[in-house]
């Protein structure tokens, strides 16, 4: 990984289960991605779980989680 590479947000779950199922459908076709904010759901309504990636997967990203 190149330390200069821009990680963007993907998605913002409310559910943490559909954040999970996301990423694994991310992983599945080999783009990485991260999960933030995990904790903060039911604490904070207005939060959620930041599904995040490298911007360079974005357009295959998008299309993956579409599906």
């Amino acid at each position: 990984m190149n330390n200069n590479e821009e990680i963007i947000i993907l998605e913002v779950y409310n559910d943490f289960t559909n954040a999970q199922f996301a990423q694994i459908k991310l992983r599945d076709e080999e783009v990485e991605s991260f999960l933030e904010d995990e904790n903060v759901v039911g604490v904070n309504p207005l939060g959620g779980v930041e599904l995040k990636i490298f911007a360079r997967d974005l357009l295959k990203a998008k299309e993956i989680i579409s599906k």
